[in-house]
């Protein structure tokens, strides 16, 4: 393919991650950052990345920005932001520049959280035929919903290719942790635990992902992207416990949790894991397929589940020495 592929949110975590991967396969890169000063500065010195500094709720300029890549990955966004700005406007003005600047395929980070995991049953499999949500659980989730009905529609409409990866709780240096094992205040955490895996997705290998969904366009399309032998929470935990947090780890029962949602008034109104739909969403028993991502996607780089969280927590520690 010739020309660059366009990373916006190049600086963040996944974006950069996403651009040391499509320069490791020397794939040019065209680096959308909102601020230039807070990309590495080992890209001012890679030829083949190009940075753009360019914010991009705003329109003016932006389509200029993508004109000759082959294809635009959306990594922008934000977990718990404004995501009016930083998702919803950010996606419809960078929808816009996309028609205008005829980029011909877009690789958008979605996320599982747009699964309506209240329909499944413990032990199911979440898989890309699992029924979405009919409205967001939180504004995360609705967001991300709303962001897919967006960028397929567009799709349809404007009849450029689209690649949706939904990935699970990705990890690596800096965010190692999830939500999925529990709360914590201090150095305790509450383990909530009913068995079933944590999905878990590196961010090396949700990069390698993306890129290679960036080179093989294939109309309209979902993928989720996690690893393969995905932990349980002791698992999980054991490995985790390496960067000395938590020092305590109490084990809740999912049925107890469930008990204290349940009971609790305006359940599904109330904040946090007393809300069912979170509880659910968060540590429902479940397993999750794969098979697409590795029909699609693969061969990919998968490492044991140890070896990179392990890998994670050593860079993230020798960062803060």
């Amino acid at each position: 393919m010739s020309g660059p592929v366009a990373i916006t949110g190049a600086s963040g975590f996944i974006g950069r991650h996403t651009v040391a991967y499509a320069r490791l396969i020397d794939v040019p890169v065209r680096a959308l950052v909102r601020r230039a000063h807070a990309a590495p500065e080992l890209w001012h010195e890679d030829r083949g990345i190009d940075i753009r500094e360019h914010d991009l709720t705003v329109p003016e300029g932006l389509a200029r920005q993508l004109e000759g890549a082959f294809a635009v990955v959306h990594t922008a966004g934000t977990l718990a932001g404004d995501h009016a700005r930083d998702t919803m406007m950010a996606s419809r003005t960078l929808l816009e520049a996309i028609v205008s600047a005829k980029v011909p395929h877009v690789v958008l980070v979605s996320s599982i959280s747009v699964y309506d995991v209240m329909a499944l049953k413990d032990h199911d499999t979440l898989n890309e035929d699992c029924p979405l949500l009919m409205q967001g659980r939180d504004a995360y989730s609705a967001a991300k919903l709303e962001q897919e009905h967006l960028f397929r529609d567009a799709a349809c409409q404007h009849g450029f290719t689209l690649s949706v990866l939904r990935p699970g709780a990705v990890f690596g240096p800096g965010r190692a942790f999830n939500a999925h094992i529990g709360p914590a205040v201090g150095p305790v955490i509450a383990m909530i635990d009913g068995g079933g895996k944590v999905p878990v997705i590196e961010v090396n290998l949700l990069a390698e992902c993306l890129i290679r969904a960036a080179q093989s366009p294939n109309d309209i399309e979902t993928i989720n992207i996690f690893d393969d032998a995905l932990p349980d929470r002791d698992r999980f935990l054991k490995v985790f416990r390496q960067s000395g947090w938590p020092k305590v780890a109490l084990h809740l029962p999912l049925g107890l949790a469930r008990l204290l949602a349940k009971i609790t008034p305006n359940g599904r109104r109330m904040p946090g894991l007393l809300s069912r739909p979170v509880l659910e969403a968060r540590h429902k028993p479940l397993r999750y397929g794969n098979d697409r991502m590795h029909k699609r996607l693969g061969p990919v780089t998968m490492l044991p589940f140890e070896t990179s969280m392990t890998r994670a927590i050593e860079i993230e520690q020798s960062l803060t020495k």
